[in-house]
């Protein structure tokens, strides 16, 4: 898999070349009829890090609409047992607009491509099970795939090819969505939580997991709770545990606490995304370079912290004038 260098040069080559903007995509009222009743049939959300599909109804239905001209609407959708499809496509004189999505845990594809007279990048956004969840916006020579871990730290490390090309077609998937202010949230939740004592937390973490496996009930059910209490941070250290260092009642307990606080069907809130992200030191380089001499200041310790030395970028300065020690500070997380 590509890492955060290659990653970040990839953003560089895209600002060098003559990149067309993206034009706002065409309404898709076919897709708005089932996505904007009331009571709506379809939902879009994104849940621990994944573009999901709601199916608030079970329904089955396939359906096309010629509005002349070349310009169509097919779609079709399937819900049976909790898993609902989505193949959706819409034609018109400037652009192919298809969305394939399983869920849950299943494939999300967003693609759209312009038609006639339209310049702007061929985009695609793609999320499969197991693989990193990638942007690739235009083809050929100018072609560039940008991934990430999830969707969150994709819309953070590669802020402005998502701002211009993923987010408007997002939100016209879901008009209260307001995808760019989400992970604005998610920053400011982060920022404000970065002086947070992460190692305290994470050596709490791991004596309450040590707990669970207790010889007396009453303590395992002390650190079951107080795991539960811990939100957030508590979830974002269980889930990155080895089970196969823990004994059987750590296992059963941990994916009881791990479902009960994360496994809600419903939008990830900020605070929720930002525990994690907070240990992750790409999202910290990407926030190092943002207008905001504030967040590179926050930025600049976060990543001295987790990186246990000094970096040698001034936050103080004009992000443009540090690239070159950003570039070199790459090698150092790479090898983190």
């Amino acid at each position: 898999m590509p890492s955060i260098r290659a990653n970040l040069i990839a953003t560089v080559l895209v600002g060098l070349a003559s990149v067309a903007a993206a034009e706002t995509p065409e309404d898709m009222p076919r897709l708005r009829q089932y996505t904007q009743t009331s009571p709506p049939v379809l939902r879009f959300a994104v849940v621990e890090g994944r573009v999901i599909l709601k199916c608030l109804t079970q329904s089955n239905f396939q359906t096309q609409t010629n509005y002349g001209n070349g310009l169509r609407e097919t779609m079709a959708l399937q819900s049976n047992g909790g898993r609902s499809t989505l193949n959706y496509e819409r034609i018109t004189a400037k652009e192919q607009v298809k969305i394939n999505v399983a869920s849950p845990g299943g494939k999300t594809c967003i693609a759209r491509t312009p038609r006639g007279k339209s310049s702007f990048l061929p985009m695609e956004f793609q999320q499969a099970p197991g693989e990193k969840t990638s942007l690739t916006l235009g083809t050929g020579d100018r072609r560039q795939v940008f991934q990430a871990a999830d969707f969150w730290r994709l819309a953070i490390v590669q802020q402005g090819e998502c701002k211009e090309h993923l987010f408007p077609l997002l939100d016209m998937l879901r008009p209260d969505w307001k995808v760019a202010t989400m992970v604005a949230r998610v920053e400011t939740s982060l920022l404000a939580h970065a002086n947070e004592d992460a190692m305290g937390n994470n050596e709490r973490w791991a004596a309450l997991v040590k707990q669970l496996g207790d010889d007396r009930f009453a303590r395992r059910e002390a650190a079951d709770r107080a795991l539960r209490a811990g939100g957030p941070s508590a979830l974002a250290y269980l889930r990155q545990l080895d089970f196969d260092h823990l004994d059987a009642e750590q296992q059963f307990r941990i994916r009881r606490i791990v479902s009960a606080i994360g496994g809600r069907n419903d939008d990830d809130l900020p605070d929720e995304v930002a525990a994690p992200l907070a240990h992750d030191p790409g999202v910290w380089l990407a926030l190092l370079g943002r207008p905001e001499v504030a967040t590179r200041q926050t930025a600049a310790r976060q990543l001295a912290k987790l990186l246990d030395q000094p970096i040698d970028v001034d936050p103080a300065a004009e992000p443009d004038s540090q690239k070159a020690k950003r570039e070199k500070l790459l090698t150092r997380i790479d090898k983190k």
